[in-house]
């Protein structure tokens, strides 16, 4: 369901999605939710997770990324990169009112649950208001490209030579070729200047109607167009390069004009103008910068007349892509992004450690009471049982083996024995059936052999309510996912005692274990100390003849590991940035 790989020393894990590339609508939201579902199953295998970071679109893919941080009581960073649905429904692509309405409704869930939204553009955070998305939840981080990978004196040579392009003035359009990039206004373009030989337009991309393009090109009789294939992210520096003029256009709706394209950056760090027949927020960068040319948007001719100033002046264009490639070094530039975006996640993060912190330690305080009062007023009781033990099976009184606690780490637990060291001819042990003597049920009946384990509490090997400590052999034998069960304190009782306790599978029993680690809290912690009291009171999940588990020797393969969750939001406000003053026409600190 999903693959593991490692790039540059980032570990990936790559869920299925249903293959819908350039498909119709059905088929692509079939993908969305594939990949929602086998990413929800990678993530709950990854272990010490601080902060979830979902991105929208696609939007059921906050839905997942949100789960996993409820489920790890973790901090939920939700990245909106488009307006969805709103962008969908403008375009025409979302009709049906039933799918518009849920998807609104799901679309203002993620926005109230989330513990921070980033925007890549602060077009969006108008929407997000009238979604009453408090300023104080907003980060802007907007898009940006890595300006590292391009170089404004590269011409280019080898992609034109590759494409027949010497001695030509190259238009180039780098993106998708989608109903809402309104490609055939540039076809249109192309055909009013089709009498300058010199003049050649090349569509770099795939998508859904780029099949169409080709017809209607072939149809318009357009010797001046080129369409290439989409391209590696590694070899798009290359043909930037080979252009004179960049791109970038989108059907003329107001959803368009919040927008931050990442193509445009990718044109400014190449150190190319840019001919943009798009409104709204990237228009104000573009003109800030002093690095492109505004075209009506849905106008051929006025797209044909912004290409020929460029065409007829060689000195505007270096001056242009010179302005365009030292405004976004200075911008937009993806370190200083990248930065800042690091920013948001830690201080979550902190805040959430501090919390956690905070709750641990009220956690083992009151650890260190009810152990430290239990022990002081059971010592007849635990006087009485020492007695017996002495009298019926001799020393030594108390078992002591050695389990893994938190982390793993190895500690010395202590119970009452309740069974003989009887061995057959072969000098192996008896089963433990056999040697459990009629005190050692009495005492197992009302779980004293446990109450030793009140001085690995004290000791802070142990908490009073946790997953059950397990043999040191296992250790090696868990999944990632079982293994979660370390990341607590062992307990004398935990959720999986009482929730079937021995009925129990050894899948059953982690899959309780790890849903504890993930809602421990001081009101489930009671819950299962009353529910304790009770099942010792009935007498219930007691060990008795014929009851005792098998050795646990691994999961079976294939075996799913999975976990419900609750709701549990941490919030902490910061200054959000995202006015216009503060992204365009500042100087530049470098």
């Amino acid at each position: 369901m999903f693959v593991a790989e490692r790039l540059d020393g980032i570990e990936i894990l790559r869920g299925w999605a249903y293959p819908a590339l350039h498909r119709g609508f059905f088929s692509r939201l079939l993908s969305f939710l594939s990949f929602m579902f086998s990413s929800l199953v990678a993530a709950l295998r990854v272990a010490g997770i601080d902060v979830v970071w979902g991105t929208s679109p696609p939007i059921f893919q906050g839905l997942t990324a949100w789960l996993v941080a409820r489920l790890r009581r973790v901090p939920f960073v939700f990245e909106v990169r488009d307006l969805w649905p709103e962008f969908a429904i403008e375009i025409g692509v979302l009709r049906n009112r039933l799918l518009i309405w849920g998807s609104r409704g799901l679309e203002r869930f993620l926005y109230r649950h989330a513990d921070r939204v980033v925007v890549n553009s602060p077009g969006f955070v108008p929407h997000l208001r009238r979604c009453r998305v408090p300023d104080s939840k907003i980060e802007l981080v907007p898009n940006g490209v890595e300006v590292s990978m391009y170089d404004p004196d590269d011409r280019g040579k080898a992609v034109r030579e590759q494409l027949g392009l010497d001695n030509k003035f190259v238009v180039l359009y780098a993106g998708a070729h989608g109903p809402a990039n309104n490609l055939e206004t540039l076809l249109l373009a192309a055909k009013r200047l089709e009498k300058r030989r010199d003049i050649a337009f090349v569509m770099v991309g795939d998508g859904k109607d780029r099949p169409e393009l080709i017809r209607r090109a072939e149809r318009l009789g357009l010797s001046n167009v080129r369409f290439v294939g989409a391209q590696p992210k590694a070899l798009m520096p290359a043909f930037l390069a080979a252009a004179d003029v960049c791109v970038a256009i989108l059907k003329p709706i107001p959803m368009f004009t919040t927008t931050y394209p990442n193509k445009v950056f990718d044109y400014m760090a190449a150190g190319r103008p840019t001919v943009l027949a798009i409104d709204g927020v990237i228009r104000d960068v573009i003109e800030s910068a002093k690095g492109g040319t505004f075209a009506q948007p849905d106008s051929p001719q006025a797209l044909a007349e912004a290409i020929l100033t460029y065409y007829g002046d060689p000195r505007l264009r270096q001056q242009h892509g010179v302005n365009a490639h030292s405004y976004v070094a200075c911008h937009f530039d993806r370190r200083l992004h990248a930065d800042k975006l690091l920013g948001v996640f830690q201080s979550l993060v902190g805040r959430a450690v501090v919390r956690r912190r905070t709750e641990r330690s009220v956690k083992r305080l009151l650890d260190v009471f009810l152990s430290g009062s239990t022990l002081l007023l059971l010592c007849p009781v635990m006087a009485g049982t020492v007695l017996a033990i002495l009298l019926t099976m001799g020393r030594p009184v108390l078992y002591v083996r050695p389990r893994p606690g938190l982390h793993g780490r190895i500690f010395r637990l202590y119970k009452f024995r309740t069974m003989t060291d009887e061995r057959g001819p072969d000098g192996e042990l008896l089963p433990d059936s056999d040697r459990l003597t009629p005190v050692g049920r009495f005492i197992r009946a009302l779980s004293l052999d446990e109450l030793p384990q009140l001085w690995n509490v004290l000791k802070g090997d142990m908490s009073v309510v946790g997953p059950r400590p397990l043999l040191v052999e296992y250790l090696d034998r868990y999944t990632p996912f079982q293994a979660r069960r370390h990341e607590v304190r062992p307990g004398i009782t935990g959720w999986a005692q009482v929730n079937g306790r021995n009925a129990l599978t050894w899948e059953e029993k982690f899959r309780h274990d790890v849903w504890y680690v993930d809602h421990q809290s001081f009101s489930l912690d009671l819950k299962i100390l009353l529910r304790t009291l009770q099942m010792v009171v009935r007498r219930e999940g007691i060990w008795m003849r014929g009851e005792f588990n098998e050795p646990f020797m691994g999961s079976a393969p294939g075996t799913t590991d999975t976990c419900r969750g609750s709701d549990r939001r941490i919030s902490t406000p910061l200054r959000p940035e995202f006015a216009k003053s503060e992204m365009l026409g500042q100087p530049c600190k470098r």
